[in-house]
């Protein structure tokens, strides 16, 4: 008999936190997440700080066999003035009947909050992992990317979700680069010649760098659909988790007439150091992670943000494309192999136009769900 519970104790959510673990160990292309930080972020994100949240778990006896999150988010409510709610973190087992249990728990809690409409999967928001994957199994994701099994659309969708929006994934090789994009580049760079002024993002001037960057991405993206202001915490929070990934070279502002214009941020995938792990479960594991962290060369990147000023893109349309080339060509310079630039709208087709231009292809779409709650 299967039995949902709402997680409350420790134990619990570690069971909450495990339970991705286990479903998705025998999915080759899966890459476990560091177990720590998924424990950290469920317990202290700063979106409680503006959002609220339940976490169920389902068990079947003593086997924990899905889990859940549903979640209000006050910000999105404010921007969009619509009653909807999210859930996320989802992991089920190929069963209908769970998937059943787990869907109508979180959309009855919601319900009791009076949303009127349920989307996901974000963990918590859309500045989160967002969406579930639908195309794009065999590749490994790249690192802060979700990764699912085939059959959780069909199971959402089974239970009364359609899509409400699809996300792009989009990769990009060394060798993209150099047939495509070189002509096209170059007449962008002449073109930005002395107008355009590069500041690497670094460690020491971290903190002032991600409070400018929350400030364009909060500009740049606000009329983009399923928008939600990034906090100044959350600015913090990111600031705290590039501190040990970041490399200068791959992530920049752009300046034009010493203000702030265009941000564009990559972060080495540290996926391929935790390929091969159990993501840091045990004491052991974990120290592995640290030395292979230090030891080992990472081949390939995620461009995680890439936002524009408003004010600055009438005069400057090629700046988006400026700073993707110039990210593209400094990780050639660095060593990297191959990118992902990722994720981008469907219907965002001036992005995808220049991103196509860069020389990358489209290889994941993730979809967003929605279900109306009557």
């Amino acid at each position: 008999m299967i039995e949902v519970k709402e997680v409350k104790s420790l134990l619990d959510l570690l069971r909450f936190v495990n339970c991705e673990y286990e479903i998705k160990k025998g999915e080759k292309a899966f890459i476990p997440p560091i177990f720590l930080e998924r424990l950290i972020t469920l317990r202290y994100s700063s979106f409680f700080k503006h959002g609220k949240a339940k976490f169920f778990i389902a068990k079947d006896g003593k086997k924990v066999v899905g889990r859940i999150s549903a979640q209000i988010d006050e910000l999105y409510i404010k921007k969009w003035n619509e009653k909807a709610g999210f859930f996320g973190f989802f992991e089920c087992i190929n069963s209908n009947e769970v998937a059943e249990r787990l869907l109508m728990t979180a959309e009855n809690y919601l319900k009791q909050e009076g949303m009127t409409k349920i989307m996901g999967s974000f963990s918590f928001n859309i500045n989160g992992e967002s969406g579930i994957l639908v195309h794009g199994f065999d590749d490994p994701p790249f690192v802060m990317m979700p990764f699912n099994p085939p059959y959780y659309a069909d199971l959402l969708e089974k239970n009364g979700y359609s899509k409400a929006k699809d996300l792009f994934a989009w990769k990009i090789t060394r060798n993209d680069v150099e047939k495509k994009t070189s002509s096209l580049l170059k007449l962008v760079w002449k073109e930005s010649e002395g107008k355009i002024r590069i500041k690497e993002v670094t460690k020491e001037t971290l903190d002032d760098d991600i409070r400018i960057t929350v400030e364009i991405f909060n500009d740049a993206w606000s009329d983009n659909w399923g928008f939600t202001p990034l906090t100044r915490e959350e600015g913090k929070e990111i600031a705290q988790a590039l501190k040990i990934v970041l490399d200068s070279k791959i992530a920049i502002l752009c300046y034009i007439d010493n203000k702030p214009a265009g941000v564009c941020i990559a972060i080495p995938n540290i996926n391929e150091v935790l390929a091969g792990t159990n993501g840091g479960k045990t004491p052991f594991d974990l120290i592995r992670i640290i030395a292979r962290l230090k030891t080992k060369k990472i081949k390939s990147f995620r461009l995680i943000i890439l936002g524009v000023r408003k004010e600055f893109r009438k005069d400057y349309p090629f700046l988006p494309l400026f700073m993707v080339g110039e990210i593209i060509k400094r990780g050639k310079e660095r060593g990297y192999e191959s990118a992902e630039l990722s994720w981008t709208l469907e219907d965002n087709e001036r992005i995808n136009k220049i991103i196509t231009l860069a020389g990358a292809q489209k290889y994941k779409i993730y979809r967003i769900y929605q279900k109306e709650l009557k």
